[in-house]
């Protein structure tokens, strides 16, 4: 990852979420709720991590962080809301009501925070287009 981050960079017009979209693009690939779970968790995860290069660099590669460089769930959000609408994911709305009927019940922890996080994001979305 931080060899692809930095090949990335040098090029300042290229959108860092690509990684992020492509795992929202999958989705139709898989079948199964968790298959489909999982690709949204990587999706958030790496989100997450490349908000973390951003805000301190390569520092979080290495494993050293301070708590003032740490992205929380409002850097999170707009970043979400905006890979979500640019790779507009067939089938979207269906796919997270398949995933709430079959969810493992014992999603807890960073997974449940994440998909919690892309639903409101999806939430947010609905209310927008609800209102143009």
């Amino acid at each position: 990852f931080k060899q692809w981050y930095q090949r990335r960079v040098r090029d300042h017009r290229e959108v860092p979420w690509t990684p992020a979209q492509y795992h929202l693009s999958l989705l139709p690939a898989f079948k199964s709720p968790s298959g489909k779970l999982s690709c949204i968790l990587n999706c958030v995860f790496t989100i997450f991590k490349l908000l973390f290069v951003g805000a301190s660099g390569t520092s979080v590669l290495d494993g050293t962080t301070d708590e003032s460089s740490v992205p929380g769930a409002d850097d999170l959000m707009p970043v979400l809301i905006y890979i979500i609408i640019h790779s507009n994911p067939h089938n979207l709305l269906s796919t997270i009501e398949y995933i709430n009927c079959f969810l493992p019940r014992n999603i807890s922890g960073q997974d449940q925070y994440m998909w919690m996080q892309f639903s409101g994001a999806v939430e947010f979305i609905k209310t927008m287009l609800q209102r143009t």
